[in-house]
């Protein structure tokens, strides 16, 4: 038998250690020794079928169903929107209005409801306005795509909200496939110290993170 982490519950490798993000509890996590010498043993075969009983009794695994579709999978930018000049600033400045209501909700959400929902109504908002673009097509869109993020970035600025990158890429997000740009949510952590952090990227452009910040974190999941 195959099987999988349970829903809402993902992981990365950060040197021999397995960190976990479980977004139902809305916290990270690492295992007893015992536990993540399995579960490491468990990762490391492609079948995903050596699970001890110690792992299965964890109920960090459930049976894989046929045909399940994977997680997606993004790999560290090499590029990054925030790192390239701006221009058009003052036309940028004209979103601020839009920018610091969609600031404003997105951090209201973070505080009223569960991350699991948060994150689940941004990806629907997302999926119902954009469709991800491979290949000619990305290439296509892709001045496009930097000179939306610019004006985000740009806007950004004169919002007068305390950075934090959760909601800030969450409103990212939400301003991008407003304007039909499809972007991913990238959650990455460190292990020693542990830091937690999340990037908005498309492809391999990160949109509002340096690529240096983006890749000093192991990607634990994406949105």
């Amino acid at each position: 038998m195959r099987y999988r982490l349970r829903d809402n519950l993902s992981h990365c490798v950060v040197g021999e250690h397995a960190v976990f993000l479980d977004v139902e509890a809305d916290r990270y996590f690492t295992l007893p020794d015992h536990l993540q010498r399995a579960f490491l043993a468990f990762a490391s075969d492609r079948h995903h079928a050596a699970a001890s009983p110690a792992l299965l009794a964890s109920g960090l695994l459930v049976a894989a169903g046929p045909g399940e579709i994977p997680a997606v999978r993004l790999e560290s930018p090499t590029r990054s929107a925030r790192e390239m000049p701006a221009t058009d600033a003052a036309r940028n400045l004209l979103v601020i209005p839009e920018l610091l209501a969609t600031t404003w909700r997105c951090r209201r959400q973070l505080r009223r409801r569960s991350l699991r929902s948060v994150l689940d109504s941004a990806a629907r908002y997302r999926d119902l306005r954009c469709v991800p673009r491979t290949g000619a097509a990305a290439r296509a869109s892709e001045q496009y795509l930097l000179r939306t993020a610019r004006a985000f970035l740009q806007a950004r600025r004169y919002v007068p909200v305390t950075p934090c990158c959760l909601p800030d890429s969450l409103a990212c997000l939400r301003f991008l496939a407003r304007r039909g740009l499809y972007s991913n949510i990238v959650f990455g952590v460190t292990y020693d110290p542990f830091s937690a952090h999340c990037w908005v990227q498309a492809g391999d452009i990160a949109l509002n993170e340096t690529v240096g910040m983006a890749m000093a974190h192991t990607i634990i999941r994406v949105l």
